[in-house]
């Protein structure tokens, strides 16, 4: 029986950047006011630009 792992997992961002390097994983928050919660994705940058984490 193969063993699947449940939920969800950090992304992987080791070819998100195209040839752009290091690639490396951030969290992004939004700004929103104090009676909503803010949500917070992750992406990937390097050198200043995000990219999608793929």
């Amino acid at each position: 029986m193969e063993m699947c792992p449940t939920g969800s997992s950090l992304p992987d961002c080791s070819h998100a950047c195209g040839p752009c390097f290091p690639c490396k994983r951030v969290m992004v928050s939004f700004a929103c006011s104090i009676a909503e919660s803010c949500p917070i994705v992750y992406r990937c940058m390097c050198r200043g630009k995000y990219y999608h984490v793929p």
